[in-house]
């Protein structure tokens, strides 16, 4: 019996390998951030660099990007995966493979958890590998996990969490729920709304509870004791969150950490949202049509539920009434964040497994036939193409399987080919420039002025250099001398331009005057 449930897991694990071959996780993991969405994956890699560089407290992480007192000391999520990276490279060196392998690692353990999940309740081998595989079919999902930010790592976690929570329901051992507090708890401080899981968990809980007062009266230590866990996360997460605030407030608040409720917009900033999240944030999510049916099986799970089915059934609607809750408070940021989606991913597991579970118990020879499973196989297999097509193109629109798509857009081909266009002509000098910005004298912590780059880090990270880009200060938007005058005031002493002919104001030209060096489409000057 072990022999076979040991080969079930290789199967599982050979399959998530392959995938991840067609998706280029083997070439990409070597490369350091990429768009979409580099500035944030520089936020977050910035925060790395300076705990390695600077051996950092723990609780006091920075950025590159200086602020108006002088330091980048800021918070965003609990910077543990930061912290960790930093402690790896100082063992084994900055290799940026460490980091998206971190992060890799952290989702394929969710995957896998969701695996053996589907096993446990299904008890079949075929629908237990399709669902992890269906899921990790997510063009968000699979870009955002071999990548630099936590959304993805968050919900790996939370995927492990789960498994946990059944192994402690399973074996009775306590050390199982407590490593799924664990792991609930740095899912929820990296992000928050990886908790949707657990609230639908508490809220089933507490329903449950009320159930048995009404059957047995009240047994405050046996009740009570129930939910110990959501109080004890809960707890941790107030505290971090009080403590961020604390510490951004004495120094730089540059993250989004407030809410953003769609009754604070007007009604044509709604509606360009809106068609920011059909048009663009949601194909990123997940493939139209294959939400089309999810939305099908979660609407069959309702007529199955009111049908007498299982109350289990209730945790899937509660999370989908928590997702519909986050996306309300959070809209303002699905202009363009699709990252921000991805912890919305644990809707789709949960409406499969309660779709095959109630037809594995009303209908089995349909949940058994060999016709249903080979339409999700060529739906699953299809997904996986046009997200290997996908994925392959925002890193190279010359990459050789791209010959082999039908499926790619014209707009979307030059789309990306310009940004890499642009990239290649601008930024991608800077990756390499340090060797020669510190032949020059300029230390790694003489502040530098960075432009043109409207992002916190991106340049910055690059270079490995702290100082200032086009991003904040905003009384000096506009005002190029004004500008200038204040970031030499808190010590700039170079200013570094990686495309010339966007500095056009004549403002500039005085801070021109010094050229002490070139590398290739990059000047350098001294104020």
């Amino acid at each position: 019996m072990k022999v076979e449930i040991k080969n079930k897991n290789v199967l599982f694990l050979f399959i998530l390998l392959l995938v991840s071959l067609l998706y280029n996780y083997h070439e990409i993991i070597l490369r350091g951030p990429w768009f979409p969405h580099m500035w944030r994956a520089t936020d977050c890699l910035s925060i790395a660099v300076n705990y390695y560089k600077e051996g950092l407290n723990f609780f006091e992480p920075e950025v590159h990007w200086t602020g108006p007192n002088g330091n980048g000391k800021t918070i965003s999520e609990f910077p543990i995966i930061y912290y960790t990276v930093a402690k790896l490279w100082t063992l084994f060196g900055k290799r940026y493979f460490i980091y998206r392998g971190l992060n890799i690692l952290l989702v394929f353990s969710g995957l896998f958890s969701l695996y053996k999940i589907s096993y446990r309740i299904l008890k079949d081998n075929f629908w237990a590998i399709f669902i992890p595989i269906f899921l990790f079919s997510s063009p968000a999902l699979v870009f955002y996990t071999n990548n630099f930010l936590p959304n993805a790592p968050a919900f790996g976690l939370s995927l492990t969490g789960i498994w946990c929570y059944f192994l402690f329901i399973d074996t009775g051992k306590k050390k199982w729920i407590w490593i799924a507090v664990l792991c609930f708890t740095i899912a929820g401080l990296l992000k928050i709304t990886s908790l949707i899981i657990v609230v639908a968990f508490l809220s089933f809980q507490l329903l449950q509870t009320t159930t048995d007062f009404r059957k047995y009266g009240f047994q405050i230590t046996k009740q009570l004791g129930k939910f110990i866990p959501y109080i004890l996360i809960g707890t941790i997460i107030f505290v971090w969150v009080k403590y961020t605030d604390y510490y951004n407030s004495t120094n730089n608040r540059i993250f989004l950490q407030d809410l953003f409720p769609i009754w604070d917009l007007n009604q044509e900033e709604r509606n360009e949202i809106w068609k920011s999240l059909y048009f663009t944030l949601l194909p990123s999510f997940f493939n139209k049509k294959a939400l089309a049916v999810i939305g099908i099986l979660l609407l069959t799970n309702v007529v199955f539920w009111v049908k007498k089915g299982s109350n289990y059934l209730l945790i899937i609607f509660i999370s989908f009434i928590g997702a519909a809750l986050y996306v309300l408070l959070w809209f303002k940021a699905f202009d363009v964040h699709d990252y921000y989606l991805i912890n919305l991913l644990i809707l789709i597991p949960l409406i499969l497994l309660g779709f095959l579970s109630e037809l594995k118990n009303r209908v089995a020879v349909v949940f058994k036939s060999k016709l249903l499973k080979l339409i999700a196989f060529v739906g699953v297999v299809t997904l996986i193409y046009l997200t290997t097509m996908m994925n392959r193109l925002k890193y190279d629109v010359n990459d050789p399987m791209l010959k082999y798509d039908v499926a790619l857009s014209e707009a979307e081909k030059e789309l990306y080919a310009y940004k890499q266009y642009k990239y290649r002509n601008t930024t991608e000098a800077l990756e390499s420039i340090t060797p020669y910005l510190r032949s020059l004298g300029i230390n790694r912590e003489d502040l530098v002025i960075s432009i043109p780059d409207n992002s916190i880090n991106i340049s910055l990270v690059l270079m490995d250099q702290k100082g200032f880009t086009d991003y904040g200060y905003v009384p000096t938007k506009g005002k190029p001398k004004e500008r200038m005058e204040e970031f030499k005031s808190i010590g700039a002493k170079y200013l570094i331009v990686n495309d010339i002919d966007k500095i056009e104001h004549q403002e500039f030209k005085p801070y021109l005057q010094n050229k002490i060096g070139e590398y290739k489409n990059v000047s350098i000057f001294k104020l």
